[in-house]
């Protein structure tokens, strides 16, 4: 029970740092916007986010989505140091599927991560913790009202004492995380239920979802809690200008933006998310995309609205849609770097690749 503890502890740290997919509820082009997006239709997979948004109608009757992504923490001190595999800080890999049909959708998500680093003379030892995740939405609702429900189910496992070559790293790093065997952690399955609603009002989006009203770890009983829906309840607006002009032809610049609340009754992980895409279309199906974001962490509910740049972690992306394929690269810092302040964070380089058929 210790050791699945600490293991949890130490994924939920991360995340303020490295996110997407749908183990952090969010689609997977959303981290350039800090995953801001409730109430943002931006992508194939929003419903990550947010299941009511499998029942709007201008989505996809199917579509199909394959993801892949890299993502670690850049520590220049490893570098000037001379240590072994400086760029290898705590990688973290994601693999991910996604279909839906209509108001239904089924996603699986594969996350490793490798923490808790220590340097010899020619290689580094990590520990490694896996987790895995299958989700089913369903959305229902007529315009301008929707709503839709999640069951997601999750269990993890753990390896310690992985040993990454200095002269080869992308091949240990490859064999250790993806053929290496992983301990089940005890206890560590869970089953929860999540409900979402959205106000769409085509250029405005209200979003209102709690993503754990009811729970189960491992093998207990199903508990329908009130203050773990208030812990994980999560407010979002959004803001989107057209796609197509009067004459239906399509504009050069898209603009969208999002603004969320998130674990509003939770003063240990409660968050304000903002973000902005700017989207030049060149084609229906081919757009470059700049996305720019900020989190910052709110003890309080009285500052929510304060911006306090000692706490908060700036993102940028760029994106690319060519037809089926979706590239990118995202870098992401702490805006302590803006006022001197200390941080134990360190910035995030990030990767991914996505098929949606």
């Amino acid at each position: 029970m210790k050791r699945w503890l600490m293991a949890a502890l130490l994924a939920t740290v991360t995340l303020f740092t490295a996110q997407a997919f749908g183990l952090d509820w969010a689609a997977t082009s959303s981290w350039g916007m800090a995953n801001a997006g409730l109430a943002l239709d931006y992508a194939a997979d929003s419903f990550l986010a947010n299941p009511a948004l499998l029942a709007l109608p201008e989505r996809p009757d199917t579509k199909f989505i394959v993801g892949v992504r890299y993502q670690d923490q850049i520590d220049s001190t490893y570098y000037t140091s001379g240590e072994v595999n400086p760029f290898l800080v705590e990688p973290i890999t994601d693999w991910g599927l996604s279909f839906s049909a209509g108001s239904l959708a089924f996603s699986v998500q594969n996350r490793n991560m490798l923490y808790n680093r220590a340097a010899y003379t020619d290689y580094t030892q990590y520990d490694g913790l896996m987790t895995t995740l299958f989700q089913f939405d369903w959305a229902t609702g007529w315009d301008p009202f929707y709503f839709g429900a999640t069951v997601r189910a999750t269990g993890q496992s753990e390896r310690t004492g992985i040993e990454i070559k200095d002269n080869r790293t992308l091949l240990d790093y490859l064999v250790e995380t993806l053929v290496g065997h992983y301990e089940v952690l005890d206890n560590s399955s869970t089953v929860s239920f999540g409900l979402g609603i959205l106000l769409d009002y085509r250029w405005f989006k209200m979003g209102v979802v709690s993503n754990e009203f009811a729970y189960a770890y491992a093998n207990d009983a199903l508990v329908i809690s009130a203050d773990s829906l208030l812990k994980t309840l999560d407010w979002g607006f959004s803001l989107s200008s057209p796609t197509y002009d009067s004459n239906n032809q399509l504009h050069l610049l898209k603009f969208e933006g999002a603004l969320d609340f998130i674990n509003l009754g939770s003063d240990e992980d409660r968050e304000f998310r903002m973000g902005l895409s700017t989207k030049l279309q060149l084609l229906p199906t081919w757009t470059i995309s700049l996305l720019v974001g900020y989190e910052e962490p709110k003890e309080t509910p009285s500052d929510l609205l304060a911006v306090n740049f000692d706490n908060g972690f700036q993102t940028f992306s760029l994106d690319v849609a060519m037809e089926t394929v979706n590239i990118t690269l995202s870098y992401g810092y702490p805006t302590a770097w803006y006022t001197g302040a200390t941080t134990t964070l360190n910035p995030v380089l990030l990767a991914s690749f996505t098929i949606s058929l």
